[in-house]
Formats: structure tokens, C-alpha cells, sequence
């Protein structure tokens, strides 16, 4: 009973003429994909990049939020200039209602000071869809069977999205802040059924910090996310050793503390991140699992090694 009610409130409550919430996924692996909430962190570091990552919410309850991302990130110069472009894929599924976004991204780079500057630019399309096949409202006093704003069948809108953000990059630190959905669209999924999709707002930061045995370093951060109703922040700290092994904990406030560890080898990244919950699905739930792989080939656009670098079918 209490699963049941745990999921109505979460999912099914909202869907009145109008749902109004964020629609970008959570990830506590942040650090690793930051392209992901800001197109300007696009191969802003020059690596050629594949990237995924898979998260599943909740485990245990039924129809908790699930999570797919992936991103292709390539570097280039174009008149001498450090440009970038990319592609992102993500499917988000959360009770009854799943999103797909698909989204094409653009960053140009400039030296700024001791760093990297850069400007990014994201355009793509939104997707969501609610399955109201699936409805099940609870025969209480509380709720309303009959509320024609539910949608009884399954219903999906498309829409134009955008995104923009800056990036500055150092060898000891960066930063960095973005807006994903611009334009605020407002998706039609039916007559009486509109889902707003709210602009929301990130800033971000960390730093590397060598210790004393240059082998190990600290690497601290935290992430901010809002759209100003709802505001989420994410603290971390990761040790690496031998720029190799990693591991760290962070702590989202009000929400979880999560544990991460991973590996780096000859540019192939592997990470994994348990959160455990501090809020009260934790009496339903065993918790939240988040894995994530990547590949990446530094590429060096001094003039000395030009027209030098691997054949692609080598990569």
C-alpha cells in the first residue's frame, strides 16, 4: 500500500491540465559527462569522446525513474580556431512518463587568460509521451477516478529545444554555467493535457589538487541545479591514484549520500555510483545504481604534430 501511494504522488497526482516539473535526468557521476547539462563543456578538454551511462532510481518500486544517456564528442579547428561539435541521446522513464530527447551541439573554444574559455549552443528536439493505459487511481475519498484531465490513453507531444552555456577550463580547475530549455516549450499531449517543460539552470565547478605524493590527487566539486521552484545541490570529493583508480562519496543535500569508484585505462573510463537514500523512500527502496563507460583519444592541434594523428579506423 504504501509502494502504491509513494507512486501515485510521485507520478500520477501532477497530471492536472497541466504538469509542470523538471525533465532533465539526475546523475551522480556529473563530473564525468558534463556536456550533458552544458554544451559548451563539449571536447572542451580536445578528446575524441563516446560516452554512456545508465541509471536505475529507486530500485524496488515499481516504475521508478530510469535512465539512458549517451554523447559522441569530437574537437576540430576550422581558420584556426578550437571548435567542437557533438550529439546527444538521452531516455528518461519515470512512472508513466518517458522522454527522449535528441539534441545536436556546437562549442567554440578560446584561450582566456592561463585557460580555455568556451561558448556552447545545443539545438535539438523533446519527446514525451504518458501512458494512461496504465492509470490506476486509488478507490479512496482522496482521489478522483473520474478526473477527465488524467489522460485515459497513450498520448505523446514533440517540441523544439534548446540549450546554452560558458565553460572555463584551467589544469588546476574549472567551472562552468548553462540553461537547458531555453524556449520553455509546452507540449500538447491531449485536449485537456499540456506538459510544461521548465527552463532549468546549472552551475558547476571543481578543482584538482595534488597532494604531497604526487601519485594521488584530490579532485572536489558540486553541482547546482534549479529552475528557481526547486532548487538541487551536490557536493563531491573523488581521490585518484596514479591517475588511474578512483574512487569518492558525495552528498546530495536532503537526498542521498552516494559512494563512486572507478578505472582509467589507456583512455577507457569505467565508474560506478551507489546512492543511498536519507529521505523516506529509502523504507521502500535499496537504493539507486549508476554505471557509466567511455572512450577518449586526446587529439593535439599544435602545428608541430599536424596531419599527424591516428588513422580513424585505429581509434
Amino acid at each position: 500500500m504504501l509502494k502504491r501511494s509513494i507512486l501515485f504522488l510521485l507520478f500520477f497526482l501532477p497530471v492536472v491540465a497541466t504538469v509542470r516539473a523538471q525533465t532533465d535526468a539526475q546523475f551522480s557521476m556529473y563530473w564525468a559527462l558534463p556536456s550533458y547539462m552544458n554544451p559548451a563543456a563539449v571536447a572542451a578538454d580536445d578528446h575524441i569522446r563516446v560516452a554512456a551511462l545508465n541509471r536505475m532510481q529507486w530500485v524496488g518500486i515499481s516504475n521508478a525513474p530510469k535512465t539512458f544517456f549517451v554523447t559522441a564528442e569530437m574537437p576540430f579547428r576550422f581558420m584556426k580556431k578550437n571548435q567542437a561539435v557533438g550529439v546527444m541521446v538521452t531516455s528518461d522513464k519515470a512512472g508513466l512518463f518517458s522522454t527522449n530527447n535528441f539534441a545536436l551541439q556546437y562549442a567554440y573554444h578560446l584561450k582566456l587568460w592561463e585557460g580555455r574559455l568556451s561558448l556552447g549552443v545545443r539545438l535539438g528536439i523533446i519527446d514525451q509521451a504518458f501512458d494512461g493505459t496504465k492509470v490506476d487511481i486509488p478507490d479512496t475519498p482522496d482521489h478522483t477516478p473520474g478526473d477527465e484531465s488524467i489522460p485515459r490513453a497513450s498520448v505523446s507531444a514533440m517540441a523544439f529545444d534548446a540549450g546554452f552555456g560558458a565553460w572555463y577550463s584551467h589544469r588546476l580547475f574549472y567551472a562552468g554555467i548553462s540553461s537547458t530549455h531555453l524556449s520553455a516549450p509546452t507540449l500538447e499531449l491531449d485536449e485537456k493535457s499540456y506538459a510544461e517543460i521548465s527552463r532549468i539552470y546549472y552551475l558547476t565547478a571543481g578543482c584538482n589538487i595534488v597532494l604531497r605524493n604526487s601519485l594521488y590527487e584530490l579532485q572536489p566539486s558540486f553541482l547546482v541545479k534549479s529552475d528557481f521552484q526547486f532548487t538541487q545541490v551536490d557536493l563531491s570529493l573523488r581521490m585518484t591514484y596514479n591517475k588511474m583508480f578512483w574512487g569518492g562519496i558525495s552528498y546530495r543535500w536532503s537526498d542521498a549520500v552516494i559512494f563512486m569508484a572507478g578505472v582509467e585505462i589507456k583512455g577507457v573510463r569505467f565508474g560506478y555510483a551507489y546512492d543511498l537514500s536519507t529521505s523516506a523512500i529509502a523504507s521502500v527502496s535499496s537504493g539507486t545504481h549508476e554505471l557509466f563507460a567511455s572512450y577518449n583519444l586526446k587529439m593535439d592541434f599544435s602545428p608541430k604534430t599536424k596531419n599527424k594523428h591516428k588513422s580513424i579506423r585505429i581509434l
